[in-house]
């Protein structure tokens, strides 16, 4: 088949196919499918659950699936939340349904249609799909459609509630914003730890605190730390705490989860690694503000010869915010 005459964007009074267009969507997204935005077309219970769902507004990239139209994208809409009424179970057992937005092409399609009222992209309930369906592959499905929430009913149900709902939703294109810090300790710096033991904060160790924003749209962060070339000296057995990274303040911030150290040798001096790694939710209250995140760590004894850094240890903070659908 010969090139198609018009591309994108050729002036003079042309006129520019649909398929142009979707191929020019397809191109500038990287051929990427799913929402838009983190909480756009979720599908939630009713503020008093009943026989319906609500779809969320929003807008979602959907792929053409139809034959000849490979490396196209359609963009969908919603204006306004849709209510969605769900089919009761009869008494037989479960039933699962998938909850997809969809796309109807006449081009493809075939057939008469009024283009002021036919709905060419509208939301879906397909009925009694497997009980652990994430996506429309294996549905033979005839149409272009993204998966937006499974429901797994009982029997003999009407009335959807949260625990049915399971979220389906992928952003077609997630936001990542990295930060990778670093510190080497000068001479002047040495730091023990010396909290008190069964102290469950800690103390903040190293004392360096690396700022950053967080960005309005981070969902979630990855975390890692490191603390290179950490002196042990093993005096007495049975020296362990543990460790972590703090967002905020103590009283007011999160965590990663906890790490642990454990100096259980007698004898001798040596250099260790300590690392501490996770991967959490941003609460939505640090989300698009200005924040900090140190490490911290604890023991839990008396013993002198807790770990210390010094001028042959180094430390890196590596965190990395990105979006996730919520």
């Amino acid at each position: 088949m010969a090139m198609e005459r018009v591309p994108y964007l050729v002036g003079g009074g042309f006129e520019h196919s649909a398929e142009v267009m979707r191929a020019m969507l397809a191109a500038a997204t990287s051929g990427a499918e799913g929402l838009v935005n983190a909480g756009d077309m979720k599908v939630a219970p009713l503020p008093v659950p009943g026989t319906s769902v609500t779809i969320a507004p929003g807008n979602a990239l959907i792929r053409n699936s139809y034959g000849g139209g490979s490396a196209q994208t359609y963009a969908c809409r919603a204006a306004s939340q849709t209510e969605m009424p769900i089919e009761a179970t009869g008494s037989s057992g479960w039933r699962n349904d998938l909850i997809v937005a969809r796309v109807d092409d006449p081009t493809y399609q075939g057939g008469a249609f009024d283009p002021v009222t036919f709905e060419a992209a509208r939301f879906e309930v397909i009925r009694g799909v497997a009980s652990d369906q994430a996506t429309i592959a294996g549905l033979g499905l005839t149409y272009p459609a993204i998966p937006l929430a499974r429901l797994n009913i009982p029997p003999s149900t009407g009335t959807i509630t949260a625990t049915m709902i399971t979220d389906l939703r992928k952003v077609a294109l997630p936001r990542v914003e990295r930060h990778l810090f670093t510190h080497g300790l000068s001479n002047e710096e040495t730091d023990d730890i010396s909290s008190t033991p069964g102290d469950g904060m800690g103390e903040q160790w190293p004392n360096v605190t690396w700022y950053f924003d967080i960005p309005d749209w981070a969902t979630r962060v990855r975390v890692r730390a490191i603390l290179g070339g950490v002196r042990v000296e093993n005096i007495a057995p049975n020296n362990f705490g543990q460790l972590f990274v703090r967002f905020g303040s103590v009283a007011d911030g999160f965590s990663t989860q906890m790490g642990r150290w454990d100096s259980s040798m007698a004898g001798g001096i040596t250099r260790q690694t300590f690392m501490v790694a996770d991967d959490r939710v941003v609460p939505a209250s640090f989300r698009g503000t200005d924040s900090r995140a140190y490490i911290r760590a604890t023991r839990t004894n008396n013993n002198a010869n807790t770990p210390r850094l010094d001028t042959f240890s180094s430390i890196s903070l590596d965190v990395e915010f990105y979006e996730t659908a919520v």
